[in-house]
Parts: C-alpha cells; sequence; structure tokens
C-alpha cells in the first residue's frame, strides 16, 4: 500500500505538482515541463519549467534551472533562474550564479554564488581583484573578520 504525506510550505509553493523524480531516479539530459516539478533523485542536465520547481533534501541537480519560482532543500552545482521567487532552505547546497525577483535564504544554507535580485539578471563574469605589486596577499584579512596580532 502507498504511503502518501501531506507537502508543507518547505516543499511546494503550490499543491499543483505535475512532474515528479523519485530519489532512486535519474535523468541526464534537459528536462523540460509546462506544470510544476519537484526533484528528489539525481539530475544531470538543465531544467527548464513555466511553473515551480522543487528540490527537495535528497534531490541533485548538475545544471541551470529556469522557472516561475525555485525551492532548493537539496544540492545545485549551476545556475538558478527565477521570474517570481527562489527560496533556499535550511539544508540547501547551491554552487552557481542566481537571479530573481526576490530572494530567501534560510540560516544554514551553503551558498557558494553571485545573486541578482533586479531585472539586470547575473552577473556575467565573476569580478577580478588586482593587488598591487607592494601588497602581499598573505598578509590580507577579510573585512568581516577581525584583524589577530601576530606575535613574535
Amino acid at each position: 500500500m502507498a504511503k502518501w504525506t501531506r507537502l508543507t510550505s518547505s516543499d511546494s509553493f503550490s499543491g499543483d505538482m505535475s512532474t515528479l523524480l523519485a530519489k532512486d531516479a535519474e535523468i541526464t539530459g534537459t528536462l523540460k515541463t509546462q506544470g510544476s516539478l519537484r526533484i528528489d533523485g539525481r539530475v544531470v542536465g538543465d531544467l527548464i519549467c513555466s511553473k515551480m520547481v522543487t528540490i527537495g533534501t535528497t534531490g541533485v541537480v548538475e545544471g541551470n534551472i529556469q522557472a516561475e519560482s525555485i525551492i532548493v532543500a537539496g544540492r545545485v552545482k549551476g545556475s538558478l533562474v527565477a521570474k517570481q521567487k527562489i527560496h533556499l532552505e535550511t539544508t540547501a547546497e547551491l554552487e552557481g550564479d542566481l537571479s530573481a525577483g526576490k530572494l530567501s535564504i534560510q540560516e544554514g544554507a551553503k551558498v557558494r554564488c553571485h545573486a541578482a535580485t533586479d531585472e539586470k539578471g547575473v552577473p556575467m563574469s565573476r569580478p577580478t581583484i588586482t593587488l598591487p605589486p607592494d601588497v602581499d596577499d598573505v598578509n590580507m584579512v577579510p573585512r568581516n573578520r577581525p584583524m589577530t596580532p601576530v606575535s613574535s
């Protein structure tokens, strides 16, 4: 007998899920759908969806995702582009760029990306930092961390 569970707000913004990739399934290639999509398995390729994309906690995507809205609770290595909203759950891991009208990130999410939340979109290239020749980068300290004195 099948066991049914109720979707929570962390699973999707709306209840009209039309495509589901189970956690034991894997797809290689581009996946396009006109409805909503939930990934609990593995996708190596791009996802193009006209509604909601939800990446469950067991979901892994190695590719770009384009949708109306995106929820990530699993792992994504690629760019996210959403017309409405991107929401990253506590368990989310994102490596790539993202662009959305609205962005929410829960505490605990692991994010390594460039983000844009306006109509200009995701930056095309990562900024480069050129140090003057007289600056030793070994002694550089991130601005958000206090510099600890070096004992001689």
